[in-house]
């Protein structure tokens, strides 16, 4: 992906998150001259502003993610026996002084994917994503080098999966040996996820490994009804996962047609 790809696509993201949303709609409405409209433009202005403020909420944010959560199937054990790769998909770096870490998001997958491999005695890990590097550091060599391959050329998920699928049919070019893969991400994104394995590792037993859920079964309080900034973050997190997955839907069926 060039530069310009790059910035494209963070600037459709920032524009179509939430907050993006609220400013040019209401950017727009600024713009009808007032007159005779003054009255219904205030009234459109609050009811955007209503909605922005629903959306701030940990009410609305956990619930589009138990959405999300519960287009995923349950993780399974896998079956013994058989070599396995657990492949973690990179969930973003964040910046800590002059160096990068993995984010929350990819630290909490590497936490599963460090649990599966407690269960598997030969097999390995698989990081994919260019923040890879980053994770493989933050393991400090549990599990040992020689176990963890790292994929660093994928910027995005269908990229992962292209990616590893690749890189393991040239590590495992016998169809009959090849290992279970235990696919691991974030349990809202395991639905995408999944999606792109059954395109491209057809050929390989994905099992699904989602990191453990964002949404915590509490009891209804009006506080969850009080917009933060922590509502917004979890609101515009499943609000991107959803239109990727209205995306890869779309380009699914424009794709069965051509064929």
């Amino acid at each position: 992906m060039s530069q310009w790809s790059f910035f494209q696509s963070t600037l459709i993201i920032a524009l179509l998150s939430p907050l993006g949303l609220f400013l040019a709609a209401s950017f727009f409405l600024l713009l009808v001259p007032a007159g005779e409209e003054r009255k219904r433009r205030r009234t459109l202005l609050s009811v955007l502003t209503l909605l922005f403020a629903f959306s701030c909420t940990d009410f609305c944010g956990k619930r589009m993610l138990a959405f999300l959560e519960s287009l995923t199937p349950e993780a399974e054990e896998g079956r013994g026996g058989r070599s396995a790769v657990v492949l973690v998909l990179g969930g973003g770096a964040v910046a800590e002084g002059r160096t990068y870490q993995p984010s929350v998001s990819s630290q909490r997958r590497l936490r599963v994917a460090r649990e599966i491999l407690s269960r598997c005695g030969d097999g390995k890990l698989l990081l994919s994503g260019i923040e890879s590097p980053l994770m493989a550091r933050w393991l400090r060599g549990s599990p040992p080098r020689e176990k963890t391959l790292l994929e660093t050329r994928s910027l995005n998920t269908e990229g992962n999966l292209r990616e590893s699928a690749v890189f393991l049919r040239r590590l495992y070019p016998d169809e009959r040996s090849r290992p279970q893969v235990f696919l691991v991400t974030d349990r809202f994104h395991m639905a995408r996820a999944l999606r792109w394995a059954k395109k491209f590792m057809p050929d390989f037993e994905v099992v699904p490994s989602p990191a453990p859920s964002l949404v915590r079964h509490t009891p209804w309080h009006p506080a969850n009804f009080v917009p933060t900034c922590r509502g917004l973050e979890l609101t515009s997190m499943a609000w991107r996962e959803t239109l990727a997955l209205l995306r890869d839907w779309f380009r699914s069926r424009h794709e069965a047609q051509d064929q």
